[in-house]
């Protein structure tokens, strides 16, 4: 039965995104020079790119925003979405630039040879290996080459590839984080189809600063800062653990940070 359930679950969740997805390609197609960007882009890359929910609610974000300052974490379709919200934006008083991130050399020398001339000076396209980082308990990768000094408000997280690299771990995207950690200010998030990443952050930032949507299989993340990342106390490790002590049985252990 349980398992039947989950099958119906999931049915009935497919149906309804490929529902909601023809809504968003309605809202793309009223923007005439995006719809013609991104189908000339996709007619020439490889790349399968992203759904077109989330191509709306990256342009949405950046033309309501207008961040001065976007990390992108995968280079591709999107780079081409953000460029254009920024063109607009440029238009109405507000300039801002995107430094995009690949990991994946097929896909930058792609992205390269493919961003549109007239969107260059709004991307800087960047290669980069991919490390690991590590915070309190949980363990992630990240791109090694990000300019860090650029002061970002917002990151959109389509890469790199969460598996470790060392042992092949499924681990979590630690981009957003990073940054977080080196910012002066507060950031946001948009975290696409990464759903480990996403738990990480709700135990890092909480559950009123990252919020996951199932059924547009999107993360939102923010306003977060500095003063938002959660500590274990580690003069006594166990307290982060003893509001789920049970005096008997099995304790079913939650972390308080």
């Amino acid at each position: 039965m349980i398992a039947f359930a989950k099958r119906i679950k999931s049915y009935l969740l497919n149906n309804a995104r490929r529902l909601f997805e023809k809504k968003y390609i309605y809202q793309v197609r009223k923007k005439d020079g995006l719809w013609n960007e991104l189908n000339n882009y996709l007619s020439r890359s490889e790349s399968t790119g992203c759904s077109y929910s989330d191509y709306w609610a990256i342009y949405s974000f950046v033309r309501y925003k207008k961040p001065k300052e976007i990390l992108e974490c995968g280079t591709g379709v999107s780079t081409v979405v953000m460029a254009y919200a920024l063109i607009e934006n440029e238009k109405e008083g507000f300039q801002g630039r995107i430094t995009s991130m690949e990991s994946v050399e097929k896909y930058y020398e792609m992205a390269q040879k493919l961003l549109p001339t007239h969107m260059a000076s709004y991307a800087d396209l960047i290669y980069s290996p991919v490390v690991e980082d590590h915070y309190s308990l949980f363990r992630g990768v990240r791109y090694r080459d990000i300019p860090i000094n650029r002061d970002y408000d917002f990151v959109y997280v389509d890469g790199p590839s969460y598996v470790a690299p060392s042992d092949g771990t499924i681990t979590f995207d630690f981009d957003y984080l990073h940054i977080v950690k080196n910012s002066h200010h507060s950031v946001y998030a948009i975290i696409d189809k990464r759903v480990s990443t996403c738990y990480v952050f709700q135990k890092i930032f909480g559950l009123d600063k990252v919020r996951y949507n199932a059924f547009r299989h999107l993360g939102f993340a923010g306003p977060c800062s500095r003063k938002d990342i959660k500590h274990f106390d580690t003069t006594t490790p166990s307290f982060a653990f003893d509001k789920s002590f049970r005096v008997f049985g099995n304790s079913e252990l939650k972390l308080k940070w």
